[in-house]
């Protein structure tokens, strides 16, 4: 069976953990540059909001997405996945990826 990117079931290793999480905030970062400086140079005056919306969509696509990264990379390590609870903390979010980056898999 093909690993799903959106699934929580599973587990990921260290390396596809960081590359998938680099992907899922730089995706959102590059849509949301281009579509509020797509919308905010329209020919009948501005339309900022569409842009600014359509990257506020593409930020919970990645947050969901990271949270079903991090469910798999607690599964892989053999931690409860009531632990990426703590990525809604700022601050403690990234020191808690940073961990898990690097902790090695449960043997």
């Amino acid at each position: 069976m093909k690993e799903q990117i959106f699934s929580s079931l599973g587990t990921i290793g260290r390396i596809n953990y960081f590359i998938r999480i680099l992907l899922f905030v730089a995706i959102p970062f590059i849509v949301t540059i281009f579509s509020v400086n797509f919308f905010s140079h329209w020919h009948h005056g501005t339309h900022l909001p569409l842009g600014i919306f359509i990257g506020l969509i593409f930020i919970l696509i990645s947050i969901f997405s990271i949270l079903m990264q991090t469910i798999k990379r607690l599964n892989d390590i053999g931690k409860s996945p009531i632990y990426s609870v703590l990525l809604l903390i700022p601050f403690i979010n990234v020191l808690f990826i940073l961990v898990l980056l690097c902790l090695p898999k449960k043997q």
